[in-house]
């Protein structure tokens, strides 16, 4: 009879093993499955071709010559397009810092309320760019999402630097 019952607890351990050494085994598939897509997902291009940058006038691109962090952000917003999502995770670090110190650069003619204004919103979303980069798994979705924010943010930034000799330029005109 104790055989019978040792041999019973051997063969439900047996049992068990095996069912949870294929439970795992199917938790494992699904893993590499998701990998799979996510790591397809990462590899996309990210579409921004719908935004149309602002062309700056003569008198704003003469004004911001000299303006450093601007011109580094411009430069990363144009790499904007040929960028997968993965190149965005690996630069959102970059992209983060050029427009962290943007705003404590900003020449005097453009240190408008307005001007600081555009500037915060690309922090913004930054900011949330980087922090679902430092993601185990990032998002890609909200990672192209929040791509096409800034380049939008900075399109409304190039729009406001303009607006500042447009402005400018009509009250002297009213005087």
């Amino acid at each position: 009879m104790k055989n019978k019952s040792a041999l019973h607890i051997v063969s439900v351990l047996i049992f068990f093993a095996a069912a949870v050494s294929c439970s795992n085994q199917e938790k494992g598939n699904k893993a590499d499955k998701f990998d799979s897509e996510t790591s397809d997902e990462l590899e996309e291009k990210i579409k921004l071709d719908t935004i149309q940058l602002v062309k700056l006038s003569d008198e704003t691109k003469k004004a911001i010559e000299d303006w450093n962090k601007y011109i580094a952000l411009n430069s990363e917003i144009e790499r904007f397009e040929n960028y997968t999502v993965l190149d965005v995770i690996n630069n959102a670090g970059t992209i983060g810092n050029v427009v962290d110190s943007l705003n404590f650069t900003v020449p005097k003619v453009f240190d408008t309320k307005a001007v600081k204004a555009r500037i915060v919103t690309i922090q913004t979303h930054t900011m949330l760019l980087d922090e679902n980069s430092k993601r185990v798994e990032p998002n890609p979705t909200e990672i192209k999402d929040l791509s096409a924010k800034i380049k939008l943010d900075f399109n409304n930034l190039n729009i406001q630097l303009n607006e500042v000799f447009i402005i400018e330029d009509n009250s002297f005109q009213i005087d």
